[in-house]
């Protein structure tokens, strides 16, 4: 039961993140730029992970480069399809180092892989097509970060990028799914 309720409501999201307009996304990507920037927690990471967006979901390419430009290590996750889990890597320039992947995903080309251990993540930045005001998510189906977030050291924060409509009361969940630290919408 919990898994249809899942898929429901990964189709609705999807239709509605498909459907924002490009003004309203780039306003509202902007705005959470600008709250990440902004938290402490982000200020102090000298090792920070990000998701790379698919074009739907919160863009974080500029973020990404942003953090780069400002001295942050910056990361991003490589998907171990096998294992179903992610392995993080150090990204020292997007355009020039990412790849499409597995499941249309942008990782680093084997060349520019270059392994970082979780213990050196400070802030780490999730993705989830909803979340829910106690922090869980819900991503696309594959337990991918759960079973990586199940990993993180607990010094590690874990940040939820979501627009307005990403928001629901609460979330169908397995024992399994793991929530992220704090959620910045807009």
């Amino acid at each position: 039961m919990v898994n249809l309720q899942k898929q429901q409501l990964r189709e609705k999201i999807l239709e509605k993140l498909h459907n924002i307009p490009k003004e309203d996304k780039e306003r509202r990507v902007k705005d959470l730029r600008e709250k990440l920037f902004s938290l402490d927690e982000f200020k102090k990471a000298k090792c920070v992970m990000f998701y790379v967006s698919k074009h739907y979901e919160v863009d974080t390419h500029k973020m990404i480069d942003e953090s780069i430009a400002i001295g942050k290590k910056v990361v991003v996750p490589i998907t171990l399809k096998e294992e179903k889990t992610l392995k993080p890597s150090e990204l020292r320039d997007r355009e020039k180092e990412l790849i499409k992947s597995h499941y249309g995903i942008h990782e680093p080309h084997e060349k520019h892989i270059r392994p970082i251990s979780l213990e050196e993540v400070d802030l780490m930045v999730v993705p989830g097509l909803a979340f829910d005001k106690s922090g869980h998510r819900l991503g696309h189906g594959g337990g991918y970060y759960d079973r990586f977030l199940e990993k993180a050291p607990g010094s590690v924060i874990t940040v939820g990028l979501a627009f307005e409509f990403q928001m629901v009361n609460e979330l169908p969940r397995h024992d399994t799914d793991i929530p992220v630290s704090r959620i910045l919408i807009s």
